[in-house]
Protein backbone atom coordinates (compact mmCIF):
# COMPACT_ATOMS: atom_id res chain seq x y z
CA UNK A 1 0.00 0.00 0.00
CA UNK A 2 3.05 1.94 0.73
CA UNK A 3 3.71 2.04 -3.06
CA UNK A 4 -0.03 2.59 -3.74
CA UNK A 5 -0.16 6.11 -2.43
CA UNK A 6 3.53 7.20 -3.86
CA UNK A 7 1.86 6.01 -7.41
CA UNK A 8 -1.40 7.89 -6.52
CA UNK A 9 0.75 10.78 -5.94
CA UNK A 10 2.29 10.71 -9.50
CA UNK A 11 -0.19 9.97 -11.93
CA UNK A 12 -2.17 12.44 -9.92
CA UNK A 13 -0.41 14.95 -12.10
CA UNK A 14 -1.23 13.31 -15.62
CA UNK A 15 -4.14 12.01 -14.64
CA UNK A 16 -7.11 13.46 -17.23
CA UNK A 17 -10.29 15.11 -16.24
CA UNK A 18 -13.17 12.37 -14.82
CA UNK A 19 -15.28 10.83 -17.67
CA UNK A 20 -16.66 7.53 -16.75
CA UNK A 21 -18.49 6.43 -14.05
CA UNK A 22 -16.04 4.07 -12.52
CA UNK A 23 -11.96 4.25 -11.89
CA UNK A 24 -10.84 1.22 -14.19
CA UNK A 25 -13.38 2.63 -17.59
CA UNK A 26 -11.79 6.21 -16.77
CA UNK A 27 -8.30 4.51 -16.55
CA UNK A 28 -8.48 2.59 -19.77
CA UNK A 29 -9.99 6.44 -21.91
CA UNK A 30 -6.51 7.87 -20.45
CA UNK A 31 -4.35 4.77 -22.35
CA UNK A 32 -2.17 4.59 -19.62
CA UNK A 33 -1.79 0.73 -18.60
CA UNK A 34 -0.16 2.06 -15.00
CA UNK A 35 -2.97 4.31 -14.27
CA UNK A 36 -5.24 1.73 -15.15
CA UNK A 37 -3.65 -1.11 -12.71
CA UNK A 38 -3.69 1.58 -9.83
CA UNK A 39 -7.13 2.56 -10.24
CA UNK A 40 -8.16 -0.88 -10.50
CA UNK A 41 -6.63 -1.61 -6.89
CA UNK A 42 -7.60 1.52 -5.51
CA UNK A 43 -11.63 0.13 -6.13
CA UNK A 44 -11.42 -3.04 -5.21
CA UNK A 45 -9.97 -1.79 -1.96
CA UNK A 46 -12.38 0.94 -0.95
CA UNK A 47 -15.34 -1.75 -1.92
CA UNK A 48 -13.85 -4.10 0.56
CA UNK A 49 -13.46 -1.12 3.13
CA UNK A 50 -17.34 -0.74 2.75
CA UNK A 51 -18.34 -4.31 2.58
CA UNK A 52 -16.27 -4.49 6.19
CA UNK A 53 -18.09 -1.52 7.28
CA UNK A 54 -21.90 -2.86 6.37
CA UNK A 55 -21.22 -6.16 7.89
CA UNK A 56 -21.17 -4.54 10.84
CA UNK A 57 -24.18 -4.60 13.38
CA UNK A 58 -24.07 -3.80 16.63
CA UNK A 59 -22.44 -0.62 18.65
CA UNK A 60 -19.90 -2.99 20.36
CA UNK A 61 -18.64 -3.86 16.57
CA UNK A 62 -18.96 -0.46 15.30
CA UNK A 63 -16.82 0.79 18.32
CA UNK A 64 -14.34 -2.08 18.41
CA UNK A 65 -13.88 -1.54 14.75
CA UNK A 66 -13.69 2.41 15.04
CA UNK A 67 -10.85 1.41 17.98
CA UNK A 68 -8.73 -0.79 15.33
CA UNK A 69 -8.94 1.89 12.12
CA UNK A 70 -7.67 4.74 14.86
CA UNK A 71 -4.43 2.91 16.16
CA UNK A 72 -3.53 1.75 12.35
CA UNK A 73 -4.00 4.98 11.26
CA UNK A 74 -2.04 6.52 14.13
CA UNK A 75 0.50 3.99 12.87
CA UNK A 76 0.20 4.24 9.33
CA UNK A 77 1.33 8.43 9.80
CA UNK A 78 4.60 7.56 12.19
CA UNK A 79 2.50 8.24 15.28
CA UNK A 80 2.70 11.11 17.82
CA UNK A 81 5.42 12.94 19.59
CA UNK A 82 5.54 13.11 23.43
CA UNK A 83 3.52 16.79 24.31
CA UNK A 84 6.12 19.91 25.34
CA UNK A 85 5.31 23.20 26.23
CA UNK A 86 3.12 25.32 24.01
CA UNK A 87 5.44 28.47 25.42
CA UNK A 88 2.12 30.11 24.11
CA UNK A 89 1.88 34.13 23.77
CA UNK A 90 -0.83 36.53 22.84
CA UNK A 91 1.52 38.58 20.37
CA UNK A 92 -1.46 41.34 19.87
CA UNK A 93 -5.40 41.86 20.11
CA UNK A 94 -7.60 43.85 17.97
CA UNK A 95 -11.52 45.21 19.69
CA UNK A 96 -14.01 45.21 17.13
CA UNK A 97 -18.21 45.56 17.63
CA UNK A 98 -19.17 42.61 20.10
CA UNK A 99 -15.72 40.55 19.66
CA UNK A 100 -12.28 40.60 20.07
CA UNK A 101 -9.32 39.06 18.12
CA UNK A 102 -6.19 37.62 19.50
CA UNK A 103 -3.23 36.94 18.16
CA UNK A 104 -1.63 33.69 19.36
CA UNK A 105 1.59 31.89 18.81
CA UNK A 106 2.27 28.66 20.43
CA UNK A 107 4.58 25.81 19.54
CA UNK A 108 3.11 22.03 18.65
CA UNK A 109 5.93 20.51 19.11
CA UNK A 110 9.39 21.92 20.30
CA UNK A 111 10.33 25.59 17.52
CA UNK A 112 7.34 24.38 15.67
CA UNK A 113 5.71 27.41 16.26
CA UNK A 114 1.92 27.90 15.14
CA UNK A 115 0.29 30.83 14.33
CA UNK A 116 -3.24 31.51 15.23
CA UNK A 117 -6.36 34.26 15.49
CA UNK A 118 -8.14 33.41 19.01
CA UNK A 119 -12.18 34.83 18.13
CA UNK A 120 -14.07 35.72 21.69
CA UNK A 121 -16.99 37.32 22.77
CA UNK A 122 -17.11 40.72 23.82
CA UNK A 123 -20.63 41.16 24.05
CA UNK A 124 -22.36 41.23 27.86
CA UNK A 125 -24.45 38.48 27.64
CA UNK A 126 -22.27 35.90 27.04
CA UNK A 127 -19.86 35.47 29.95
CA UNK A 128 -16.93 32.65 29.97
CA UNK A 129 -15.52 29.81 30.26
CA UNK A 130 -16.58 30.32 26.29
CA UNK A 131 -17.72 26.51 23.97
CA UNK A 132 -14.98 26.71 22.03
CA UNK A 133 -14.97 25.82 18.49
CA UNK A 134 -11.52 24.84 16.22
CA UNK A 135 -11.24 26.20 12.88
CA UNK A 136 -8.30 24.15 10.40
CA UNK A 137 -8.06 26.12 7.30
CA UNK A 138 -8.55 24.35 4.08
CA UNK A 139 -5.76 24.96 1.22
CA UNK A 140 -4.96 29.04 0.66
CA UNK A 141 -1.83 30.74 0.50
CA UNK A 142 -3.49 33.38 3.07
CA UNK A 143 -4.09 30.64 5.62
CA UNK A 144 -6.21 32.24 8.65
CA UNK A 145 -7.04 35.43 7.07
CA UNK A 146 -8.77 34.49 3.85
CA UNK A 147 -12.15 36.07 4.41
CA UNK A 148 -14.05 32.71 4.91
CA UNK A 149 -11.77 31.92 8.15
CA UNK A 150 -12.44 35.50 9.60
CA UNK A 151 -15.90 35.49 8.92
CA UNK A 152 -16.23 31.95 10.52
CA UNK A 153 -14.37 33.73 13.71
CA UNK A 154 -16.74 36.52 13.78
CA UNK A 155 -20.01 34.57 13.62
CA UNK A 156 -18.69 32.18 16.12
CA UNK A 157 -17.36 34.42 18.62
CA UNK A 158 -21.11 36.73 17.88
CA UNK A 159 -22.63 33.79 19.17
CA UNK A 160 -20.59 33.13 22.20
CA UNK A 161 -18.14 30.78 21.25
CA UNK A 162 -14.26 31.23 21.18
CA UNK A 163 -12.99 30.14 17.92
CA UNK A 164 -9.62 29.92 16.91
CA UNK A 165 -8.17 29.54 13.55
CA UNK A 166 -4.78 28.49 12.73
CA UNK A 167 -2.42 28.20 9.83
CA UNK A 168 -1.40 25.24 8.49
CA UNK A 169 1.93 24.78 7.62
CA UNK A 170 3.20 26.21 4.80
CA UNK A 171 0.15 28.55 4.36
CA UNK A 172 -0.26 32.69 6.16
CA UNK A 173 2.42 32.61 8.70
CA UNK A 174 3.83 29.65 8.31
CA UNK A 175 5.74 29.37 4.92
CA UNK A 176 8.57 27.43 5.24
CA UNK A 177 10.59 27.47 1.86
CA UNK A 178 10.60 30.04 -1.18
CA UNK A 179 8.57 28.61 -4.12
CA UNK A 180 7.04 26.14 -2.23
CA UNK A 181 3.62 26.86 0.09
CA UNK A 182 0.22 25.65 -0.02
CA UNK A 183 -0.47 22.57 -1.71
CA UNK A 184 2.81 22.54 -2.97
CA UNK A 185 4.48 23.10 0.73
CA UNK A 186 2.13 20.32 1.84
CA UNK A 187 3.62 17.84 -1.05
CA UNK A 188 7.44 18.79 -0.46
CA UNK A 189 7.05 18.10 3.12
CA UNK A 190 4.92 14.48 2.24
CA UNK A 191 7.49 13.07 0.10
CA UNK A 192 10.18 13.41 2.99
CA UNK A 193 7.89 12.30 5.38
CA UNK A 194 7.43 9.38 2.96
CA UNK A 195 10.79 8.44 3.26
CA UNK A 196 10.98 7.99 7.11
CA UNK A 197 7.83 6.33 7.40
CA UNK A 198 5.43 9.27 8.65
CA UNK A 199 2.98 11.27 6.43
CA UNK A 200 2.48 15.04 6.41
CA UNK A 201 -1.00 14.55 8.31
CA UNK A 202 0.66 13.05 11.52
CA UNK A 203 2.32 17.14 11.61
CA UNK A 204 -1.27 18.73 10.37
CA UNK A 205 -3.25 16.93 13.07
CA UNK A 206 -0.59 17.02 15.76
CA UNK A 207 -0.97 21.26 15.08
CA UNK A 208 -5.02 20.46 16.09
CA UNK A 209 -4.33 18.58 19.24
CA UNK A 210 -2.35 21.02 20.53
CA UNK A 211 -4.16 23.87 19.65
CA UNK A 212 -6.94 22.05 21.77
CA UNK A 213 -4.23 21.90 24.64
CA UNK A 214 -4.04 25.23 24.36
CA UNK A 215 -7.83 25.53 24.20
CA UNK A 216 -7.91 23.99 27.17
CA UNK A 217 -5.12 25.83 29.00
CA UNK A 218 -6.92 29.08 29.33
CA UNK A 219 -9.45 29.94 31.93
CA UNK A 220 -11.79 31.93 29.56
CA UNK A 221 -12.31 28.84 27.78
CA UNK A 222 -14.53 25.88 28.35
CA UNK A 223 -12.32 23.06 27.45
CA UNK A 224 -15.10 20.41 28.28
CA UNK A 225 -17.00 21.81 25.33
CA UNK A 226 -14.27 21.98 22.19
CA UNK A 227 -15.68 21.31 18.44
CA UNK A 228 -13.93 21.50 15.38
CA UNK A 229 -15.09 22.85 12.06
CA UNK A 230 -13.25 23.28 8.29
CA UNK A 231 -14.02 23.36 4.75
CA UNK A 232 -12.13 21.69 1.95
CA UNK A 233 -7.96 20.71 3.69
CA UNK A 234 -9.86 22.13 6.74
CA UNK A 235 -12.84 19.49 6.34
CA UNK A 236 -10.27 16.64 6.01
CA UNK A 237 -8.94 17.90 9.10
CA UNK A 238 -11.92 18.40 11.02
CA UNK A 239 -12.22 14.31 9.79
CA UNK A 240 -9.02 13.10 11.20
CA UNK A 241 -9.09 15.54 14.27
CA UNK A 242 -12.72 14.36 15.09
CA UNK A 243 -11.99 11.04 14.89
CA UNK A 244 -8.25 11.11 16.54
CA UNK A 245 -8.90 13.14 19.46
CA UNK A 246 -11.93 11.96 21.91
CA UNK A 247 -12.07 15.46 23.78
CA UNK A 248 -13.59 17.05 20.86
CA UNK A 249 -17.06 16.88 21.12
CA UNK A 250 -18.81 17.19 18.04
CA UNK A 251 -17.37 17.51 14.13
CA UNK A 252 -18.84 19.72 11.14
CA UNK A 253 -16.14 18.83 8.08
CA UNK A 254 -17.55 20.90 4.83
CA UNK A 255 -16.69 20.05 1.23
CA UNK A 256 -14.36 17.07 1.90
CA UNK A 257 -16.41 13.73 2.93
CA UNK A 258 -16.42 11.11 -0.13
CA UNK A 259 -14.83 8.03 -0.89
CA UNK A 260 -11.68 7.24 -2.10
CA UNK A 261 -12.68 5.45 -5.00
CA UNK A 262 -14.67 8.37 -6.12
CA UNK A 263 -11.79 10.88 -5.37
CA UNK A 264 -9.85 8.66 -7.66
CA UNK A 265 -12.26 8.48 -10.26
CA UNK A 266 -13.23 12.18 -10.29
CA UNK A 267 -10.34 15.07 -8.92
CA UNK A 268 -7.92 12.26 -8.59
CA UNK A 269 -5.50 12.09 -5.45
CA UNK A 270 -4.44 14.82 -3.93
CA UNK A 271 -1.98 16.51 -0.91
CA UNK A 272 0.40 14.47 0.83
CA UNK A 273 -1.82 14.60 4.19
CA UNK A 274 -4.90 13.61 2.30
CA UNK A 275 -2.90 10.02 1.16
CA UNK A 276 -2.13 7.58 3.99
CA UNK A 277 -0.04 4.58 3.56
CA UNK A 278 -2.76 1.76 3.88
CA UNK A 279 -5.61 3.98 4.41
CA UNK A 280 -7.95 1.52 2.82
Amino acid sequence: MRSLAVALLVVAAVAPAANAANPVARSRASGCAALDRVLAEVARADIAAERKWDALRTRAEVTAYQGELREKFAAAIGGFPERTPLNSKVMGSVRRDRYLVEKILFESRPNHHVTANLFLPDAPEFKPPYPAILVPCGHGNAGKLDSHYQRAGVIGAKAGFAVLVYDPIDQGERRQIPGFFNVGGHVNVGYRAYLLGWGTAQFRIWDGMRAVDYLQSRVDVDGANVGVMGNSGGGTLSAYLFAMDERIKAGCPSCYITSVRRLAEDWGPQDCEQIVNGQL
